[in-house]
């Protein structure tokens, strides 16, 4: 199932926006506004080529019925994205730490300088491989990631008004 988020954010250049999304205290502080725990697992960033992985906690169960089919009342997953500096595209993807081999989700980030704002849209497929109820599981994923998507802007609105 495909989502699309999109926010702006007003009087940042690509650099400005990419110096804060990838900075580790932007993001440490970030993960415990949205109720993420988060561990970062690895960075790498040479020749202009930036590879994250963190380990991601939501701090919310999963409703009762998905919470049955997937054994467990939490979903954690990891998550890779690799991003060169400049291009204003990311690409992303997360393994599940239940059901694997059933869980696929991925997509790209993209930063786009619009009149005077940075537009910041991620575009995902969430695809969960489960008999009669897949489709269900796939909306409450995507409903999630739309949330924390939106506390995230605000959020970065905040530290940034703060920050100037």
């Amino acid at each position: 199932m495909k989502f699309r988020c999109e926010h702006r954010f007003l009087g940042l250049t690509l650099a400005d926006y990419e110096a804060v999304y990838f900075d580790e205290e932007f993001n440490v502080a970030l993960c415990k506004a949205v109720n993420l725990q988060r561990s970062l697992i690895s960075i790498d960033t040479t020749n202009g080529r930036l590879r994250r992985v963190v380990k991601v906690a939501p701090d919310r169960e999963i409703p009762g019925p998905a919470a049955k089919i997937l054994g467990t009342n939490k979903i954690e997953y990891t998550e890779t994205i690799e991003y060169t500096f400049g291009s204003g595209r990311a690409t992303w993807s997360t393994v599940s730490s239940v059901m694997t081999d059933k869980v696929d989700s991925r997509g790209t980030v993209s930063f786009s300088a619009i009149g005077g704002q940075m537009v910041r849209t991620v575009d995902g497929d969430v695809t969960v491989k489960i008999p009669f109820v897949g489709g269900t599981v796939e909306r409450f994923i995507i409903a999630d990631i739309e949330k924390s998507y939106d506390r995230a802007s605000d959020f970065t609105r905040t530290w940034l008004a703060n920050k100037k």
